[in-house]
């Protein structure tokens, strides 16, 4: 059986990774063509362009893993049945949960792949790839990043916390200095967001400035300022759940809910993560029925576009559910699990169906 099981691991891994190759390439690809009409801006060029696509394929992976998986699966099993050795392997007295153990083997460490893909590879680089893309761009904007964004604005520096995609940029310090490099006031301001013309408004600012009788204070609710920053800039501020580790998105759904702030759409996508890799499992073994039933004497194309049907099948209703959660207030943990949670009662169903 230990043969077996490296057997089946070989082949099924050959074909997914020819197939993974395939949609990362269209990916990247992809990717880059959207990037052409950056390119010019700033030391923004075709190689910049190029290599921003290609730190984004960790992350495009993780996504991909499960259907690269499936068709992977149909491809590899499927020539093993063209080739009658599944019979062979079955008339040995191999039975079909015994093989489909075998298959789930492949599809554990295909799992882990995923998790390691989603934990440590593609967060990391996801969030270079943006700075990296922010700083080639504008060159002149004197920017830095961490826990925080520094950005320069003409004789403006800011410092922006990080924030989420839904709520304004908040915790916003300015400091102002003069021609010749001396701090002239110092000002906060709760919130901030680019308006009309790169106008950056700020709402509850308040402002010490340093003039030769002393220092002097001014508060206002709302205040417009012009700026020369750009939208990509201020983004950097932004606190995206694909630019964030597991342990990161868990600690920040902690933090938001002690402070009794909207968690719902980063813990989904903490979920949502985990599910995806486990569901890579499940698919591998999916493609041990098809393969025994109506697809066994059929060729690689009508498993392809068997795969992909049911592959896209996944994704479209992953992302739907998660949109519709967050929109219905739906419980995350639910929403991330149910595409999983039904992916693995088809695959026993169509398991235990077959003969």
């Amino acid at each position: 059986m230990r043969i077996l099981r490296r057997y089946m691991f070989r082949e099924i891994l050959s074909t997914t990774g020819l197939v993974m190759a395939v949609l990362l390439g269209l990916a990247v690809f992809i990717e880059f063509v959207t990037q052409l009409d950056d390119v010019g801006t700033g030391d923004y060029g075709i190689p910049q362009a190029l290599l921003f696509a290609l730190l984004k394929l960790p992350n495009l992976a993780h996504i991909m893993l499960p259907m690269a998986a499936l068709l992977g699966a149909l491809l590899g099993l499927g020539g093993l049945a063209n080739h009658s050795e599944l019979v062979v392997i079955r008339g040995a007295g191999v039975s079909q949960i015994r093989l489909a153990g075998a298959v789930m083997t492949t599809g554990v460490v295909l799992s882990l792949l995923a998790l390691v893909l989603g934990e440590n590879v593609g967060p990391p680089l996801e969030n270079y790839a943006r700075q990296f893309r922010a700083q080639a761009k504008h060159v002149d904007s004197g920017m830095a990043t961490g826990s925080s964004a520094w950005l320069r604005d003409g004789d403006t520096f800011l410092n922006i916390s990080r924030q989420t995609d839904d709520d304004p940029l908040g915790g916003v310090y300015l400091y102002k200095m003069n021609s010749a490099g001396q701090l002239t006031s110092i000002a906060r301001a709760d919130s901030t967001s680019i308006g009309e013309a790169n106008q950056l408004v700020l709402s509850n600012f308040a402002e010490t400035a340093f003039v030769d009788q002393g220092v002097t204070t001014r508060q206002l609710e709302r205040l417009s300022r012009s700026s020369n920053l750009n939208p990509d800039l201020i983004g950097l501020a932004v606190v995206r759940p694909s630019s964030l580790t597991g342990v990161a998105l868990y600690r920040y759904v902690r933090y938001l809910r002690l402070n009794e702030l909207d968690a719902s759409r980063y813990e989904a996508a903490f979920w949502g993560r985990i599910a995806n890799a486990v569901a890579v499992t499940p698919m591998c073994i999916l493609a041990l029925p098809f393969v025994f039933g109506r697809l066994q004497r059929s060729g690689a194309g009508a498993r392809m576009i068997f795969g992909l049907i049911i592959g896209l099948a996944y994704f479209l209703a992953s992302r739907g559910l998660a949109d519709g959660g967050q929109v219905y207030g739906l419980n995350a943990v639910l929403v991330a699990w149910m595409p999983t949670t039904a992916l693995a009662a088809v695959t026993a169903v169509a398991l235990a169906r077959t003969r």
